[in-house]
């Protein structure tokens, strides 16, 4: 079953991995110890040269100018009315700058056959005396000017040089840009049209000869009107050009730069030498975007066979990893290796690093994968112990780093980071202390990461220490994370770390304030033992708080029938001369158990409880036992004594806190039936409990050593001669 969830663990990593195709090893700021080159064919885009491209396609789009026609036809209209009012008027009467509009400019050279002003409007006036020859002259305008209402008309170009080209714009009447038709500048700028307007005017004219004789005289005087007073038609449509434009760039298809095997890659976002990705040089975004290109080239060239060689390595690789993590348990934690559900949950954790910090390293610019690996050493050394964690987030390390194709320097850091943070994890009394937790190895980290690296052949540059710094930053905040991670923590795993075990310590829950009204004497004993077996904890490096915290519970079962416990009756009658050593020995084992079942009522840790089951192991109930054997030796009938029956179910402490509570819970109880608990007594009383036990085979289940026990009777030897020291006797006490 272990074998087949290592198994399941290795193939879902492979899945989510992709074993079977190697992992992208470069990230930004990191300098490649040698230059690269590409390993198979492969296209790359060429950036700057598809940039250039777009530049020039954008440069061939003609500028669309918008064509309003209306002040071309309001001087047209303008210009029949002012020709009816020389009709209708003598030429002595007309304005003298009237009459200016339809004579040749005064800067013209003077020609000896013009006629004088005067002279030559009262010709003009002539030759349009008619209604029919003013329909005609309208009529002739109006087609003269067909060709210039659909252009338009502009002095010069409103867009500049380089926004478009300078020979031929679009033009769309006004609202419709959908009917735009391209036109040479020379064809809409008035300077130019003026003389093609001129010869169109006398065209059309000669063809109304019938109403209109001397056309060429009529339309100089119209024109000598109209030249001056041509208005601009024709308004440059930025946002229409613009969109033109945009389509324009995008229709560029982009610019490949093709690679062949063997060739030096470059960034062709760099110029001159710097385009080359060479050794020694620290990688910007730009060139991982190069080598990312090559690596999925890479990729898709891989034979089936490579893919294969490659999936056989990856199973070797973690079938390698879960031989070590077994092997370790096997030998140094072989409950957790027993335990299915504790073996699958450290397979579970080990399975979510991997998962998180794979996915966080998909972020070549951050370092972020330090941050699971670093919550998956915590995790472990306040779940389990110290130990278990320093090698287990090895392995993992090892594991991320080799599968992941990463230099040894990421295996040294985030080893680093995860030893750091699981040796500071051995007592957390406080949520801060996790702050701190991360802090430190933020701070163990950074010089790390320099030193290692600098070590490994990276320059000692700007882009090293920000590198640090990412890791730095990382390491920090797992800290924080497992400050708000640690209440889900203690729930998930029914672990107990020092915060919870003080707030189990509170002389204010319900169970301590119900012993104490029910069961003094019994809250007075748990007190003293729980202070002595504390001390006595610490002094061989188990955990002295757990000791305590059990010791407040370790009798609450004594709540169910408190009267028949000597220390709660208070000098009044005893109720076991009414009952027989048997039962009254049921009903003292019988504390056990109850114990137990009120902790989980009260949901009380499973820690907690099984200190509560193991405190008194399998031990004999002595006294009753004694006096069973002595009524048994007066009775002639009387059978044989069981041994068995006046014993405690267990199970025997299995751990150094279990039996250290053990020991104290006995000398504490024992040292009160001292007459004068001298130091000696005391000693030796200590001795005899502790040898009994050790006989008795207590401590066979539980990690002691026989330094470590006797590390503990000198412990509770002095604890209690400092509850037990001698006082002065005062002169009215010297009778007593």
């Amino acid at each position: 079953m272990r074998i087949g969830l290592c198994s399941l663990t290795t193939m879902v990593l492979y899945i989510i991995m992709f074993g079977w195709e190697p992992a992208f090893e470069y990230r930004t700021r990191m300098a490649p110890l040698r230059d690269l080159h590409a390993r198979t064919d492969f296209e790359f885009a060429d950036n700057e040269a598809t940039a250039d491209e777009r530049d020039r396609a954008r440069s061939k789009v003609l500028c669309y100018y918008e064509n309003n026609q209306l002040p071309l036809i309001a001087l047209r209209s303008k210009l029949i009315n002012d020709v009816f009012e020389i009709k209708q008027k003598e030429i002595g009467e007309l304005d003298p700058e009237f009459i200016g509009k339809f004579m040749a400019p005064a800067t013209e050279p003077a020609d000896d056959t013009a006629l004088p002003a005067t002279e030559s409007l009262e010709k003009f006036k002539s030759a349009l005396q008619g209604d029919s020859q003013l329909d005609a002259l309208k009529q002739s305008v109006d087609t003269a000017f067909l060709e210039i209402d659909k252009n338009g008309l502009l002095k010069n170009l409103e867009h500049e040089l380089g926004q478009g080209s300078m020979q031929e714009i679009q033009v769309y009447p006004r609202g419709n840009a959908e009917d735009a038709h391209h036109i040479d500048v020379e064809d809409v700028r008035i300077a130019q049209v003026v003389e093609g307007l001129n010869r169109s005017l006398v065209t059309e004219l000669r063809k109304n000869n019938e109403f209109i004789d001397q056309p060429e005289f009529v339309a100089t005087h119209i024109m000598n009107y109209l030249g001056p007073q041509l208005p601009v038609t024709l308004t440059l449509d930025e946002d229409h050009t613009s969109k033109e434009r945009r389509i324009a760039s995008r229709n560029v298809e982009t610019v490949m730069k093709k690679y062949t095997p063997g060739e030096p890659l470059k960034n062709l976002n760099h110029l001159g030498d710097k385009s080359v990705i060479s050794a020694f040089k620290p990688l910007d975004d730009s060139d991982i975007e190069v080598l990312q290109a090559e690596h999925e080239a890479h990729i898709k060239s891989m034979s089936i066979g490579d893919q294969v060689l490659r999936s056989f390595s990856f199973f070797g690789l973690f079938a390698s990893i879960f031989a070590l993590f077994s092997g370790y348990l096997y030998y140094r934690d072989h409950a957790l290796l027993a335990n299915i559900k504790q073996f699958s949950t450290l397979l579970a954790l080990m399975l979510i690093t991997w998962i998180g910090a794979w996915l966080l390293s998909i972020n070549v610019q951050w370092r972020w994968e330090i941050i699971p690996l670093t919550l998956f050493a915590m995790t472990i050394a306040i779940a389990y112990h110290i130990e278990l964690s320093i090698f287990l987030s090895a392995l993992v390390a090892l594991a991320f780093t080799v599968a992941h194709g990463f230099e040894l320097s990421e295996f040294v850091v985030l080893t680093a980071s995860c030893s750091t943070s699981a040796l500071l994890c051995r007592s957390i009394r406080s949520r801060t202390k996790l702050v701190y937790v991360g802090l430190i190895s933020a701070m163990v980290v950074l010089p790390t990461v320099v030193g290692v690296n600098y070590m490994l052949g990276q320059p000692m540059s700007g882009n090293l220490w920000v590198i640090a710094l990412c890791y730095a930053g990382s390491a920090g905040f797992a800290g924080l994370c497992m400050t708000a991670m640690l209440p889900f923590m203690e729930s998930w795993f029914d672990i107990q770390t020092d915060i919870s075990l003080l707030e189990l310590s509170d002389a204010n829950h319900p169970l301590l304030k119900d012993l104490v009204q029910r069961a003094p004497g019994t809250y007075n004993h748990s007190i003293n033992v729980a202070s002595i077996s504390e001390s006595a904890a610490e002094a061989i490096g188990a955990n002295g708080l757990l000791c305590r915290v059990g010791a407040y519970f370790h009798d609450i079962g004594k709540l169910r029938k408190p009267e028949y416990f000597i220390e709660n009756q208070s000098g009044g009658d005893n109720k076991h001369d009414e009952l027989l050593p048997t039962m009254s020995t049921l009903v003292i084992i019988a504390h056990v158990k109850e114990g137990a079942e009120i902790a989980r009522t009260h949901r009380l840790p499973q820690r907690i409880i099984d200190m509560i089951e193991q405190h008194h192991g399998t031990t004999l109930v002595e006294y009753f036992y004694n006096r069973a054997t002595q009524q048994n030796l007066k009775d002639d009938n009387g059978t044989e004594i069981d041994e068995n029956d006046y014993r405690y179910p267990g199970p025997k402490p299995q751990t150094p806190e279990a039996a250290v509570m053990m020991l104290a819970d006995a000398v504490e109880s024992a040292s009160r039936a001292l007459r004068e608990p001298t130091p000696s007594r005391i000693e030796n009383l200590v001795n005899d409990i502790a040898k009994k036990r050790l006989d008795d085979g207590q401590f066979d289940e539980c990690d002691i050593t026989l330094h470590q026990l006797h590390t503990i009777q000198e412990n509770l030897v002095k604890s209690l001669n400092g509850m037990y020291h001698a006082r002065v006797k005062y002169p009215d006490q010297q009778s007593a």
